[in-house]
C-alpha cells in the first residue's frame, strides 16, 4: 500500500510539473534559436576560449575536469586562466582584494589546486575573459560551467556526462535533470563520460550507443574520478588512500553528487558508520559542525571522511572534531579516448 501511494505521489507531482518544464523548454529552446540565427549576438574574445559544462543541474564532475584541461594547458606551455560566473559565492575570505573578498568553494578549491592560474569570478564572462587577457596576458580561457552561457564564443564546447544519471530522466528540469533537451548535446565538440569505473561495461555501452544516436560522430572520451591520497584536514599530513581499507568512518558532504562520493569511499574498503548530504555548495555554520562531531560520537569512527570542497568550507574551525579528519583527494584520469582529448585540444592551440 506504501508503494502504491509514493506511486501515486510521484506521478501527481510530475503531472503538476509538466507544464513549468513545458515552458522553461520553450523559453531554452528558443534563447538558443536566436543565438543560432544571429538575432542574439555572442562576442568572441582575441585568445582561445574552452568551454567545459553540462546538460544536467547537479554534480557531473566540472571542477576536477576545469582543474585538469588547466593543467594541461599549462604543460603545453600555455598561460591559462579560469572563468567562472561565480555561482553560490558566499564564503568570506579573510584576505584578497575587495572584489575577491566574496568566493564560492570552487574558487578556494582552484586556489589550492593550482594557485599560478588566475580564476575570474565574473557574471560576465566576457568582461572577465577581457580582464584575464589584460591583467595576466592569458593565452588560453577555460570556462567553467559554459555550456549553456552561449553569449561568449568558444573555439571548443566540452559537456561532461555522468554515467550514474547520464540523461537527467530524460525530463527537463523542474520534471526532470536536463538543463536543456538532449539534443542540445549537438554542439558538444566533444564529451566526457564521467565516473564509468562505477557503472557496468553494459550501461557504459548503452550510454555511449544513446550519445551516438544524439551526436552522430561527436568523440566520447571516458573518465574517472581517481582517489590519489588522504589528506589530514588538521596537519595536512598526506597519507595512502589504503589506509581506509577496514575502518569504520563517518562522512559528511555539500557536492553535486554525493553517490559517487560514497561509492569511491566503499570502493577503497571502508565501512560508512553514517553518510550525512548536506546541499550542493552549502556553506556550514559552526553550529551544523558541532552537530556533525556531536552525531559522530554516537558512532565512534575511526575518522571522519569529506572531499577537498567540503575542507576548504570548513576553514579554521578544525578543533571542533574529536575524530580525525581526513579528505579524500580525487583527480580526473582519462581511461579511454586520450589522444583523442590531446588531439582535439592540440587542434586550437596550434
Amino acid at each position: 500500500m506504501e508503494e502504491e501511494h509514493s506511486d501515486a505521489c510521484s506521478s501527481l507531482i510530475q503531472k503538476t510539473l509538466y507544464p513549468f518544464a513545458k515552458i522553461y523548454g520553450f523559453v531554452v529552446k528558443t534563447r538558443i534559436f536566436f543565438y543560432k540565427k544571429g538575432i542574439l549576438k555572442c562576442a568572441r574574445l582575441p585568445v582561445p576560449v574552452i568551454s567545459v559544462g553540462n546538460i544536467t543541474v547537479g554534480g557531473t564532475g566540472k571542477t576536477p575536469v576545469v582543474e585538469y584541461i588547466a593543467r594541461y594547458l599549462q604543460a603545453k606551455g600555455k598561460r591559462v586562466a579560469i572563468l567562472s560566473r561565480g555561482y553560490a559565492a558566499r564564503i568570506k575570505q579573510e584576505s584578497g582584494s575587495p572584489g575577491e573578498n566574496i568566493c564560492n568553494d570552487e574558487y578556494l578549491l582552484f586556489k589550492e589546486n593550482i594557485p599560478d592560474v588566475p580564476h575570474l569570478m565574473n557574471k560576465d564572462r566576457i568582461k572577465g575573459g577581457l580582464e584575464a587577457v589584460e591583467r595576466f596576458q592569458a593565452e588560453c580561457l577555460v570556462l567553467d560551467d559554459g555550456f549553456q552561457h552561449l553569449r561568449l564564443a568558444r573555439d571548443m564546447n566540452i559537456v561532461i556526462i555522468d554515467a550514474l544519471n547520464p540523461f537527467g530522466y530524460e525530463q527537463i528540469i523542474p520534471r526532470g535533470m536536463l538543463r536543456e533537451p538532449l539534443e542540445g548535446l549537438k554542439r558538444a565538440d566533444m564529451i566526457l563520460l564521467s565516473h564509468v569505473d562505477q557503472c557496468s561495461r553494459d550501461k557504459i555501452t548503452v550510454i555511449t550507443n544513446r550519445l551516438r544516436e544524439i551526436t552522430g560522430d561527436v568523440p566520447v572520451v571516458e573518465t574517472v574520478h581517481k582517489p590519489i591520497r588522504l589528506e589530514s584536514a588538521k596537519d595536512a599530513v598526506k597519507l595512502d588512500i589504503h589506509c581506509l581499507r577496514g575502518k569504520r568512518v563517518f562522512v559528511f558532504c555539500a557536492i553535486g553528487n554525493h553517490v559517487s562520493f560514497r561509492k569511491s569511499i566503499e570502493n577503497l574498503g571502508a565501512g560508512i558508520a553514517g553518510f550525512r548530504v548536506f546541499p550542493d555548495h552549502h556553506v556550514y555554520t559552526l553550529s551544523e559542525l558541532q552537530e556533525l562531531n556531536a552525531e559522530a560520537q554516537g558512532m565512534k569512527p575511526d575518522a571522519i571522511v569529506i572531499t577537498q570542497k567540503d575542507r576548504v568550507k570548513i576553514g579554521n574551525n578544525l578543533s571542533v572534531w574529536d575524530f580525525p579528519v581526513w579528505t579524500l583527494k580525487i583527480e580526473i584520469c582519462v581511461v579511454n579516448g586520450r589522444e583523442i582529448f590531446e588531439n582535439k585540444i592540440n587542434a586550437i592551440l596550434n
